[in-house]
């Protein structure tokens, strides 16, 4: 079974939405990992917040 971390999650998310990058845009979300990761964190932060404030 493998193992399930944060890491794992967000790049398999990234993955199934490569082609949503170009190459050169592609490169530059390999290159950069850690950021991408926040930038995934924040997005769903986000999302949350409107989905709940939404359900009010």
């Amino acid at each position: 079974m493998k193992d399930i971390t944060l890491d794992n999650f967000i790049y398999e998310r990234i993955q199934e939405n490569k082609k949503l990058f170009t190459k050169k845009e592609w490169e530059c979300v390999i290159n950069n990992k850690e950021c991408m990761k926040k930038m995934y964190l924040i997005g769903f932060t986000n999302a949350k917040e409107c989905y709940q404030k939404g359900k009010k």
